[in-house]
């Protein structure tokens, strides 16, 4: 599976890339803040995008809008943030395939994006 993940923290977006392609055996493109995450899912075609909640320049709800706002609307996207509050996840909810919480288990992360796309009736590759 082709996702692109978009994390400002080097530290959570080096682990999560790390979990993702040798234990999940997808390929990673990463994007440091909300505006490269943009112009990378508008310019190549993604199978998952996996968005951090709050981000330099645009924040992930911020990338979500504008890409379903050009029609990008097929591919899932998975918010990655700390924002836990009932009326955030209902928000990232409302635009994406699924949240996960921050904190979060590193190895794990791999089985709830499978779990996420499962939920969706689609297949992770």
């Amino acid at each position: 599976m082709k996702i692109l993940l978009a994390e400002d923290d080097p530290n959570v977006s080096v682990i999560t890339q790390l979990c993702l392609e040798k234990i999940g055996g997808h390929a990673v493109t990463v994007a440091s803040d909300g505006a490269q995450a943009l112009d990378a899912a508008l310019k190549d075609g993604f199978d998952l995008i996996i968005l951090d909640g709050m981000m330099p320049k645009l924040a992930g709800l911020e990338v979500a809008r504008e890409l379903q706002s050009r029609g990008v609307t097929s591919t899932p996207i998975i918010f990655l943030s700390a924002k836990s509050e009932e009326k955030d996840i209902k928000q990232f909810l409302a635009l994406g395939a699924g949240f996960i919480g921050k904190p979060f288990d590193p190895q794990a992360i791999c089985g709830r994006i499978d779990e996420i796309l499962r939920e969706k009736g689609l297949a992770a590759s």
